[in-house]
């Protein structure tokens, strides 16, 4: 763990070599969502590849697994989710729509699943982080580079993030909110292991998230990148430090962010794109005092725009939390905001293991943090956008099972070898 933590790339190798098939299989998974090759070059697009890993991994799995499940109230909660998705469909105002989008919700149950059971030590919870930031790196580099070509001003459509999930503004700004909550917290983790050079490097991380969530021109990845900001420093030990860093990092934004930008922010509930925002959640709100329960149905939104107001059917709600209420009624909005509050419960809980005597691992103990502070600027952003049904949220859920499956299974020799010590840090939060 020691020369992992120094991120040496022989180790890195090395250690995935011995990690056996299934694990490289959801690290090919994680590849393929995020850097999507398929679609960045459409000559290999001719075959359903990251899903076909998913179903592969899943085979393997199933034949090589000897160990229990991981147990976590989280698994309750994702199936609870998907009988609400289920009764939902089949009381929809479109039932055949319905039921044609539940599988990619399965689909996100079954990463979530195999996540979890997969990525179960220390060394294998490192590497599936770590990975998951160079790809967000690939993307954020690419948008830096980007805005720097076009000067650094204003791009209407956004510096963006490539294909994919990530294409449009506002999802590539909540996956540099993300991405600057998870680089923080790496940083702060492992930073004593490593030379100047290597800190340098991974300081560009959470500089380029920050740059990203400017660059995308979404008003609302600007928000939750504030929003992440702030948790840190809340969450932080020491105030003082933390509060001279946000006030520095607020006035660089404030200078690099584009007059253009600026002044969306001073027209925001009176231009065109917040009106018809407000507009639409005023409908979203009319079909849930209709459709209490369970909803006008799983993925009919733009079925009820046409059938009660005579709307495109193309629109989206743009708000999480209305869109979970729309399709899926109190009752799924009730489910999901328990997975919200119990992320956050994980994440404590995990943090008390890592502090108990003989767990002492620095990564683990941050890392949770990160998540943390990842779902404050998911809901944040989500807040203006429709992406309930995106790898953010999901994919943040797993990796937060992940790390409290992780602490619970250390042994205090393991503990040991595996960490930095909290001499210092003991009691501490993250900076």
């Amino acid at each position: 763990m020691m020369d992992l933590y120094k991120v040496e790339v022989s180790c890195i190798i090395r250690f995935i070599k011995e990690q056996g098939f299934t694990f490289l299989l959801i690290n090919v998974y994680l590849f393929l969502e995020y850097v999507r090759p398929q679609t960045l070059y459409p000559s290999i697009d001719i075959f359903p590849f990251a899903k076909t890993t998913i179903v592969v991994t899943l085979l393997f799995f199933i034949l090589q697994k000897k160990e229990l499940l991981v147990s976590n109230i989280q698994n309750k909660l994702i199936i609870l989710f998907l009988v609400v998705i289920l009764m939902s469909s089949y009381n929809a105002m479109s039932s055949s729509i319905a039921l044609q989008r539940v599988p990619d919700f399965i689909a996100w149950m079954i990463i979530y699943f195999l996540i979890i059971n997969i990525v179960n030590t220390p060394g294998r919870i490192f590497i599936f982080i770590f990975a998951f930031l160079l790809y967000s790196f690939k993307m954020a580099q690419f948008s830096f580079f980007k805005w720097v070509s076009h000067g650094f001003s204003f791009l209407k459509d956004g510096s963006g993030g490539g294909p994919g999930w990530f294409k449009n503004s506002g999802e590539f700004g909540i996956q540099m909110c993300i991405f600057l909550a998870y680089s923080a917290c790496f940083i702060q983790a492992l930073k004593e292991y490593w030379p100047r050079w290597k800190k340098i490097i991974f300081l560009s991380f959470p500089v380029t998230a920050l740059s990203g969530t400017i660059s995308c021109s979404s008003r609302g990845a600007v928000l939750g990148g504030a929003g992440v900001v702030m948790y840190l420093l809340l969450c932080s030990k020491h105030k003082v430090k933390g509060l001279i860093a946000v006030c520095a990092i607020v006035t660089v934004a404030f200078v690099m962010m584009p007059q253009q930008q600026l002044e969306r922010f001073k027209t925001a509930g009176e231009d065109s794109t917040s009106i018809s925002r407000i507009q639409l959640w005023d409908r979203g709100l009319e079909l849930v005092k209709k459709y209490p329960v369970l909803g006008v149905g799983y993925r009919n939104w733009g079925v009820a725009q046409q059938e009660h107001f005579g709307l495109d059917n193309q629109l989206l709600p743009h708000n999480i939390f209305l869109e979970c209420a729309t399709e899926l009624g109190y009752t799924g909005l009730a489910v999901f905001m328990l997975m919200v509050v119990f992320t956050f419960a994980n994440n404590r809980r995990t943090r008390a293991m890592v502090q108990s005597t003989g767990k002492s691992d620095r990564f683990i103990y941050y890392m949770t943090y990160g998540s943390d502070a990842a779902l404050v600027g998911y809901l944040i952003s989500g807040f203006f956008v429709t992406v309930l049904y995106y790898p953010y949220f999901w994919i943040n859920l797993s990796m937060t099972v992940a790390l409290n499956n992780v602490a619970s299974r250390y042994t205090p020799d393991e503990a040991k070898t595996a960490s930095l010590e909290f001499v210092e840090t003991r009691g501490d939060n993250a900076a």
